[in-house]
């Protein structure tokens, strides 16, 4: 007995010690088995900004693609998909056990990959205002989003299954995946090479000539003088040479986004404007491949470090140093540029893909926040999918099959409810403003603009505020008249809009109100800088104008309250920030309805017709809101009433006159602009899933 003591407790010891491996086994495979969230919903980030930009760019154009230098919102979308594909590939292919097989399956997934591109933008879709398909052979467009992640999959895969790690531990995961960096070299060094060092001799294309009643058989044919080489505009660069040569120039992206540059829309725009220019091209998707590859690094990390802070901590020295290189690198003269994908912008946008891996890593994985992104993981798992039928519109496409009795009773993508074919327009409306135009600086128009709402706000809060307090005086002495009352105050505030509005309309626009301003921004009808220095010379004019009614009436001025905004007794200040929403979107869906474009040339002949309905907006506006806030409804009047008198009162309630008019203004720009000027259903139409769109 005593010898199979020893014996009982070996076996016993070694059934806890095969159930601890079971365990930890088990514990190794869920957490390998483990999706990480923060993947899934950078990957529905990245859908969702593409929907933003296709359906939104059209109405706003800052977060529409830059036309050639420069980075906007639309410009991160394909190198963060490019990114966060990288990143998946190194967790697909952490174990390779047969790197032929792996390597055919990686070829078949990306020529699926590309032929669905093909079949999605190639131009066989004619768009949602058509419900017909087709496309000739001749002008099919090769290239496109599917295609371009196609073959930065297939460089990253490869380079993933024969490029394995070299399992060194003190290089760090620089050495350790030296030849991928190799590669990345390699890539960049062909890309440099023939971007700038190709020759580019003139050449010369034809665009066919349409009428309004038919079309023809003849073209034109357009010169374009280069006979450079490392030209790096959009006339004479050599990644367009390389498409023109081995695609074809009728199988190019037939509306390139250069188009949006000031030298195309003169009268008389150079030749090179008509051209065709592939933004997917073949030269630029070498450096496409090299920002898959940045990712598949990410990936590396996320693989082989267990712990959260030191994934973020790597992550994070592969992030800036890349940007701040990028950044040099655009300071020094190699631009960052989308449509050619220039090594300044693969650096800084895939460098900032990976700060936003970092940013959601640490909100879903770390800090478990995923109720707050469940809809943007969805969108990640399912994302190929919703680029087929969303972002590609064959979902609009389908539901405009389906109509009521008979097929024009359908969902019409047409501006007003019109049939398509109905084009002619006794209207033009004017090009947005750019978000910031230093250039207006340098004009003496733009500052006698500004001096000009100065001097408006200024009478204005004059004229108003001082008969606000001739009124409460004359109510408190009990004279037989008792003021003007409530209707003269009205009438008072909404006069001098008219008389203001007409006096400087064309002078500044006329706007007098922050609010107005703001909306009118919103709408990009004024740029960032214009706006600002509006709101900046109203405000100031509100003071000024309050502080002349304190020194002419300064004790009638105090007895009175100086005309401040408040809440008035007996209301909620939830109640008064209504009343403020809903009073400026009146007065700034007035201002829009009657600055419109189609307005103005079908009333052209009345010139007193936009600050006469402005006005009474004003009026009307004052007569429903004057016993709950006094009406603010432009927070300089009553930010210069406020700065004047500085009541305690006031100032705790005075957020609400900011706050108010603001919503109100985003709330009247949207409906002008999404709903009366059809802009969200206009833009259904601005995807790019037909070359000749």
């Amino acid at each position: 007995m005593s010898e199979d003591q020893p014996l009982l407790k070996d076996l016993e010891a070694g059934k806890m010690s095969d159930a601890k491996k079971s365990i930890a086994a088990a514990t190794t495979k869920r957490s390998s088995a483990a999706r990480v969230a923060s993947l899934d919903v950078f990957r529905g980030l990245c859908v969702f900004l593409m929907m933003l930009v296709d359906y939104g760019g059209s109405v706003f154009p800052i977060i529409a693609h830059c036309p050639w230098n420069g980075l906007h919102l639309a410009d991160f979308v394909m190198p963060f998909f490019l990114f966060v594909a990288g990143v998946s590939l190194a967790i697909v292919y952490k174990n390779v056990s047969n790197r032929l097989e792996a390597s055919r399956k990686v070829v078949l997934k990306g020529l699926k990959l590309f032929v669905l591109g093909i079949f999605l933008q190639g131009g066989y879709l004619h768009g949602i205002t058509s419900l017909t398909y087709g496309v000739s052979i001749e002008r099919i467009r090769w290239l496109g989003i599917l295609q371009r992640i196609a073959v930065g999959f297939v460089v990253a895969a490869l380079c993933e299954i024969w490029l394995p790690c070299r399992k060194k531990t003190k290089g760090g995961f620089f050495l350790n995946y030296i030849w991928h960096w190799c590669t990345v070299l390699a890539l960049s060094a062909i890309y440099m090479g023939l971007l700038y060092g190709l020759y580019v001799p003139n050449w010369q294309f034809s665009v066919p000539q349409t009428t309004s009643l038919h079309s023809s058989n003849e073209s034109h044919v357009y010169k374009v003088n280069c006979s450079v080489r490392g030209d790096i505009g959009p006339a004479c660069n050599s990644a367009a040479m390389i498409d023109r040569y081995i695609l074809g120039i009728d199988h190019l992206y037939g509306k390139p986004v250069y188009r949006n540059l000031e030298e195309c829309k003169v009268s008389n725009p150079p030749s090179w404007c008509y051209a065709p220019f592939e933004p997917e091209g073949i030269l630029s998707s070498l450096m496409a491949a090299v920002a898959c590859i940045f990712g598949l690094q990410f990936g590396h990390i996320l693989i082989q470090l267990k712990d959260h802070k030191e994934r973020l901590y790597n992550w994070a020295m592969l992030s800036f140093p890349v940007l701040v290189v990028g950044l040099f690198l655009a300071l020094i003269g190699i631009p960052l540029n989308k449509s050619l994908y220039s090594i300044s912008y693969m650096m800084v946008t895939s460098a900032t893909a990976g700060i936003t891996l970092c940013a959601l890593y640490l909100l879903v994985d770390v800090c478990g926040q995923r109720r707050l992104t469940l809809a943007l993981e969805w969108m990640g798992k399912h994302s190929l999918t919703i680029f087929i039928f969303l972002t590609s519109n064959i979902a609009f496409i389908a539901a405009q099959g389906f109509y009521w009795r008979t097929p024009e009773n359908n969902i019409e993508v047409s501006e007003e409810g019109q049939a398509p074919h109905h084009v002619g327009k006794d209207y033009v409306d004017p090009p947005p403003a750019p978000l910031l135009d230093l250039s207006e600086l340098k004009l003496w128009s733009f500052y006698r603009a500004v001096i000009a709402e100065f001097i408006a706000t200024l009478l204005f809060l004059y004229v108003t505020v001082a008969t606000v307090i001739g009124h409460k005086e004359q109510q408190t002495a009990g004279g037989p008249c008792g003021g003007v009352g409530l209707l003269g105050i009205a009438w008072a505030f909404g006069g001098m809009i008219f008389v203001l509005v007409y006096c400087t309309a064309g002078i500044s626009g006329g706007h007098i109100n922050p609010a107005v301003t703001f909306g009118l921004f919103l709408a990009r009808k004024v740029s960032l800088v214009r706006a600002v220095l509006y709101m900046v010379a109203q405000c100031l004019g509100g003071i000024c104008g309050v502080g002349l009614v304190k020194a002419f009436m300064k004790d009638s001025y105090n007895r009175q309250g100086g005309g401040a905004n408040s809440v008035a007794h007996g209301y909620t200040r939830g109640s008064a920030l209504g009343a403020e929403i809903i009073g400026t979107f009146v007065l700034v869906y007035t201002v829009f309805s009657a600055t419109d474009p189609k307005r103005n040339a079908r009333d052209s002949h009345i010139p007193v017709l936009a600050p006469l309905p402005i006005g009474f907006a004003v009026f009307m506006v004052h007569l429903a809101t004057i016993p709950i806030t006094g009406t603010g409804i432009n927070p300089a009047r009553s930010f210069g009433a406020a700065v004047i008198f500085n009541n305690g009162k006031v100032w705790d309630d005075h957020w609400i006159f900011w706050v108010g008019p603001f919503v109100g203004a985003l709330a009247a720009a949207a409906y002008h602009q999404y709903i009366l000027r059809a802009a969200a259903i206009k833009a259904l139409g601005s995807f790019r899933s037909n070359p000749t769109n």
